[in-house]
């Protein structure tokens, strides 16, 4: 139906926008990375998708998982500071306030939680968020492995960045196969 496609593009395309604009809003170093990442899943969306929805019983459970790893992620980056520390060694880059981190993070988790209710009753637009929480979970493992090896120890949210080098790819192929829902 054409008012589903409309829809479909529609929404992602205003989901990408408004996400890059807050990006861009709530901290500056975020311009290097979810603002890529974010194009890089509207990219994704429009070539996997929005053509064919992925198979949401393979899907759906790993993308749950990896949320309430990055639920345990966003744990270990506050407890240990990461707020603070990713700003120190990033020259001429402000500090965190940490109640705009944490409801970034908390409206973030909600929203995917949200994508996830969407993925599992077969809507398409939703499907982007999925994509850009998925290249973040990616994103994120190699991102606190090079700030470890950056600092030369831990950094704030390493441990809990391992499990994205084993679910971030699964994820992505997963939703990347092109397979019909039949």
């Amino acid at each position: 139906m054409i008012t589903d496609r409309i829809l479909n593009l529609f929404v992602p395309s205003l989901i990408a926008i408004i996400s890059i604009v807050i990006f861009f809003l709530v901290h500056p170093a975020q311009k290097f990375s979810f603002v890529p990442a974010m194009v890089v899943a509207f990219v994704c969306y429009l070539l996997t998708s929005y053509r064919v929805m992925p198979k949401v019983e393979r899907v759906l459970p790993v993308y749950l998982i990896a949320l309430a790893i990055q639920f345990l992620h966003f744990t270990e980056e506050y407890v240990y500071g990461f707020q603070f520390k990713v700003t120190e060694i990033m020259a001429g880059m402000p500090p965190f306030n940490v109640n705009v981190f944490v409801a970034f993070n908390m409206i973030a988790y909600s929203l995917f939680l949200l994508a996830g209710i969407g993925m599992y009753k077969g809507m398409k637009f939703p499907m982007i968020i999925v994509w850009f929480f998925a290249i973040c979970v990616m994103g994120n493992a190699i991102w606190h492995l090079l700030l470890t090896l950056r600092v030369g120890g831990y950094f704030p949210g390493l441990y809990t960045s391992f499990a994205g080098w084993i679910l971030g790819p699964i994820l992505l192929k997963r939703l990347w196969r092109q397979e019909s829902v039949a």
